[in-house]
């Protein structure tokens, strides 16, 4: 049961693109067959052919969109994640709130405690959930606390540093005025990591469900399926040679009237189109 349970919690919480793809994948490879079965205007060949090919597809598609989306959201999520903070701490380099001990924690993510606690947090439903470390849980805490006295600074509106600064103008002293702005205005967003890493991963999700679908999926369709539907073609009618119509003859022939002549090539062109082939049973 413990089985089953992870598997209805995966999907029930999941909000990954390739989860809803698969499904509707699976979904398509099991009822699409069986459509194709209950149709009374297609001949047992073509329904097999249908079938097979539907289901080979379908299984394709199903296998390339949870094992490939699951092998990118697996590797490359807490790549860039740490990119993505290590530009964030360029950018606040200069506002002065960070200290630069906190700058360097934030250039330098631990790429590998970031993916086992946010892979923890995706699991955090789980009845099989295995208990973090509690180095790993420190080390969260510690950026998410570096995050949240960033939030802290930015309490403050814009629009009240704005006013200080034009009050400061008029009394011709607004050096810390200007300084309190530039802080105001450089300060940058920064998410914490665990939403960090279930946004980037969702991110990548669908990032890989789309190149997959319109540039993988069908080339790869194409290529393994050809070699293998070639046996299950269904076989064409051969087309029977057509015989000659037997013109009846007419033993009085029609006699034309005088002001109907026929030139000579309108003459050959009516002899050519009535003239049957009677090798091919085509007009020549």
């Amino acid at each position: 049961m413990s089985r089953i349970d992870n598997i209805l919690t995966t999907l029930g919480t999941n909000n990954s693109s390739q989860i809803a793809t698969a499904v509707l994948a699976g979904f398509k490879m099991i009822f699409l067959p069986i459509a194709t079965a209950t149709d009374k205007t297609a001949s047992p060949e073509q329904k097999t052919y249908t079938i097979i090919r539907d289901i080979i597809m379908e299984g394709l598609a199903l296998i390339t969109y949870i094992g490939v989306t699951g092998q990118i959201q697996k590797h490359a999520t807490a790549p860039i994640c740490r990119a993505y903070f290590k530009s964030k701490a360029k950018k606040l380099e200069s506002t002065g709130i960070l200290t630069p001990e906190e700058l360097d924690t934030l250039r330098n993510v631990d790429a590998k405690k970031l993916k086992m606690a946010g892979e923890d947090y995706l699991n955090r439903l789980s009845p099989n959930r295995k208990k973090l470390p509690a180095e790993v849980s420190q080390y969260i805490e510690k950026l998410n606390k570096i995050i949240e006295k960033l939030e802290g600074e930015s309490e403050k509106p814009l629009k009240q540093s704005l006013e200080t600064f034009v009050s400061g103008l008029k009394k011709n002293i607004p050096n810390d005025s200007v300084e309190k702005v530039a802080k105001e205005v450089g300060k940058v967003e920064v998410l914490k990591p665990l939403k960090a890493f279930c946004n980037t991963r969702i991110a990548l999700s669908q990032l890989s469900v789309w190149i997959l679908a319109v540039a993988i999926i069908p080339p790869l369709c194409n290529a393994i399926i050809a070699p293998i539907m070639k046996k299950f073609s269904p076989k064409t009618d051969d087309i029977e040679d057509k015989k000659p119509v037997e013109q009846p003859l007419n033993s009085n022939p029609v006699v034309q009237p005088y002001n109907t002549i026929l030139r000579r090539d309108e003459a050959v062109t009516s002899f050519r189109n009535r003239y049957i082939n009677y090798s091919t049973g085509m007009r020549v």
